[in-house]
């Protein structure tokens, strides 16, 4: 019998996810010889039998592959065969060679895990630890390439005898799998009891998660959430809610098919879906907000409170004052102390962060708002290999970083709002750490324009150090860049590009901006028109400000009654002066002025909120109408004129029209306004795709009408979905630029 032997080289996630073994178990069964074994990125496989038997297993390769393994490469080649060759092994893991793009996310406890769990005969019944090659923590615990034992935290705890006969038992379906234990060699929690006690009474507690600390209460408790607000200093953004169940949560929340999958998938995301009324779920978790943030427990450990408790919880992140999710025993204890009543902990370390993701369904499918646990960090593959390396380092908020290596671009997990010394350090250790896991170093640092980000003065300083190039790419055009590289657009499109702040070319702040362009360039062609921030930064957090600029004088000093007049006429006085009011076209300020006009009475607690209270009182009416906004040419620029739809607004509030049917009409006639905007400028420069990107269309009523009015006027829309259409998607749009222009 003549023998063939071929080798075969797999890149992509193929390490963590039980590929050895299943590529083992396959040679096996068909009766082939060799060996497989981990490069630091990719898996190496040599097989040897009968010429059909070789092509047999390389032609249905990709139909026994785990269910969690992602293939980009696969290359077989003959080699010569190896005489007396007895048994297919699996063989220790081989150090050469960079890491190339293949680190394996963490994933959710899978059916075959929970169906152990659950079974009273089984040795790992109720283990908090139980996982196989399926499911499990895996970048949470890694040091470093390849995936094996020795290079996680479980390195601290040997097999134990059964274990170790898994282990090395071809036909478990533990073979080879490198992370599991069981009650006798694995992890040990302490704590448990009493921190059921506490959930249970009402109390707070902190308890060890897969990436860090959680700080968690009766999510049905009133007093118990009021008591984390106060003790967190959080007095209105919304919590998440953890449950045990899918089934558990539809008593609480109304789910669609599409949303139940997506909770029980195997990155388990946050997913914000609408509250019944009256549901029993505390208030004051969110508060005015017709949505509500909900999880299914995803590790064993906190499937094991939530089922003791039999309650919904508030799981939230444990940091202090805007840090970086905690992960480090000792800070935990000192730093939660005056916040948390218990703590649940267990002695396996968390060597890396990582925050929930957030989704929500649109139209059927998911969409991303925070690219956190189960997903991130996951590589994209590029059309065609960049020239380049890069490093792009993103916006100053919803902190991440990419960077670009051949054809491989790859996003680091969610880090935060560069405020805080803490999260800055992050954000450096982040930036070491992807190049040191990916082997870059980088040829370019693409960062944002705005000259006091500190993202910004980082790539300054680390393109001076490593004497490479550093480019800047204005932020709105970064919000472009991320859409028209998720959708594989080419040619000239158009884009609708809404948020909160941006550093504009000319200096100024922009924020509600039409632009057109490409992968090289873009050209700004529409904006809100501009209005004054008096203040500045202030004008953020107390958004009453904001309609200085937007009302007469006489309209302000009423619509805002509530403030005192002293102060109003003084914000009257400085708002024309540019060196305390500069001004800016930024819809997301537009919302806030809304907001203040309708009755958001208060200091802005968190980003958006103000924008929220507007988007949740629009979704009370089913009002069509919309108020038909004049558009001016400034400088050359078509510009949505805002002060007359505010001005408009106040006359119909002070008239008594409905605020619910006033916020819905502000929704419309901005939608009616950019839409023709937008159907003109494509009109003139022969454009038939749009692209709408910026934090404001997470507001469902802006995204589903826009998309709807400009697919009335025959143009194509393009969305994020993938990739945030938030700030936590800047960084992908940057390192796109240098891909192209570096």
């Amino acid at each position: 019998m003549k023998l063939k032997r071929a080798k075969i080289i797999i890149k992509g996630i193929v390490q963590g996810v039980g590929f050895r073994p299943a590529m083992a178990k396959q040679a096996v069964s068909m009766g082939l010889r060799g060996k497989i074994y981990n490069t630091r990125d990719s898996v190496e496989i040599e097989i040897q039998g009968t010429y059909e038997t070789v092509r047999q297993y390389i032609d249905q390769f990709n139909t026994f592959i785990p269910e969690n393994a992602v293939i980009s490469f696969f290359s077989s080649q003959e080699i010569p065969p190896v005489l007396g060759e007895e048994t297919f092994d699996i063989i220790e893991s081989s150090e050469s060679g960079p890491t190339r793009f293949s680190i394996p996310p963490d994933i959710a406890m899978c059916g075959a895990c929970r169906k152990e769990f659950y079974d009273p005969q089984n040795r790992r019944y109720h283990y908090p630890f139980i996982t196989c090659g399926n499911c499990g923590p895996r970048y949470t615990y890694m040091k470093d390439m390849p995936y094996d034992r020795n290079k996680t935290s479980m390195s601290e705890f040997p097999f134990c005898e059964q274990c170790s006969n898994e282990y090395n038992d071809s036909s478990d379906r533990r073979y080879h799998i490198e992370g599991f234990s069981c009650p006798v060699c694995g992890p040990a929690v302490e704590g448990f009891e009493k921190t059921v006690e506490a959930l249970s009474d009402g109390r707070i507690a902190a308890i060890k998660g897969l990436g860090g600390y959680n700080i968690a209460c009766s999510a049905v408790d009133f007093t118990a959430v009021q008591k984390l607000r106060d003790r967190k200093r959080r007095p209105g953004k919304p919590f998440a809610v953890m449950f045990k169940s899918v089934e558990a949560a539809r008593e609480y929340v109304k789910l669609t098919s599409e949303e139940e999958n997506l909770l029980a998938s195997k990155v388990s995301p946050i997913v914000i879906v609408r509250k019944k009324d009256d549901s029993g779920i505390a208030v004051n978790i969110a508060p005015d907000n017709g949505y509500l943030g909900i999880m299914i427990a995803y590790t064993p450990l906190h499937q094991l409170v939530l089922d003791r408790v039999n309650i919904p919880l508030v799981m939230t992140s444990a940091n202090i004052s805007g840090d970086p999710l905690i992960i480090d025993d000792s800070k935990a204890a000192s730093g939660l102390a005056g916040i948390v009543d218990v703590f649940l902990t267990h002695n396996r370390e968390i060597y890396k962060r990582a925050d929930d993701s957030i989704s929500y369904i649109y139209k059927g499918k998911e969409i991303s708002i925070r690219m956190g646990r189960g997903k991130m960090p996951f590589p994209v593959k590029l059309p065609q290999k960049s020239i380049k390396k890069i490093i792009a380092v993103g916006a100053e908020l919803k902190s991440n970083i990419s960077v670009v290596s051949e054809d491989n671009l790859v996003t680091s997990n969610h880090i935060g709002d560069l405020g805080t010394p803490d999260t800055f350090a992050h954000f450096t250790e982040t930036v070491n750490e992807m190049s040191r896991f990916y082997s870059i170093t980088p040829d370019a640092a693409v960062a944002d324009l705005h000259p006091d980000y500190e993202s910004t003065s980082f790539a300054g300083e680390f393109a001076g150090e490593k004497n490479i190039r550093l480019i800047q790419v204005q932020h709105h055009y970064a919000h472009f860049l991320s859409c028209y590289f998720e959708n594989r657009l080419s040619g000239d499109a158009a884009g609708i590009i809404f948020d909160g702040t941006g550093y504009g070319n000319d200096g100024t702040i922009w924020g509600g901006e039409i632009i057109t362009g490409d992968i090289h360039s873009f050209i700004r062609k529409g904006r809100l028109s501009l209005f004054p921030l008096p203040g500045g930064e202030k004008a953020i957090h107390e958004p009453w400000r904001i309609l200085s600029g937007l009302l007469s004088s006489e309209h302000f000093l009423d619509a805002c009654s509530w403030v005192d007049k002293g102060i109003l006429e003084n914000i009257l006085r400085i708002s024309g002066n540019r060196t305390f009011s500069p001004l800016t076209s930024s819809a997301g300020r537009l919302f806030d002025a809304a907001g203040a006009l309708l009755g958001f009475a208060k200091n802005v607690s968190y980003e958006a909120e103000a924008a929220i209270y507007v988007e949740m009182l629009a979704l009370k009416s089913r009002s069509e109408e919309f108020i038909p906004i004049p558009c001016n040419v400034e400088n050359g620029l078509i510009e949505f004129n805002s002060s007359v739809l505010i001005e408009e607004l106040y006359k119909r509030k002070t008239a008594g029209e409905e605020i619910s049917d006033l916020a819905k009409i502000f929704h419309n006639s901005l939608i009616e306004g950019i839409s023709g905007m937008a159907h003109g400028i494509c009109l003139q420069n022969g454009i038939d795709q749009v692209v709408l990107g910026g934090g404001v269309f997470q507001n469902r009523i802006m995204l589903a009408g826009t998309e709807k009015k400009l697919a009335s006027q025959g143009l194509r829309v393009f969305i994020n979905r993938k990739i945030p259409a938030n700030d936590a998607g800047i960084s992908v749009g940057q390192a796109i630029y240098g891909v192209y222009n570096a």
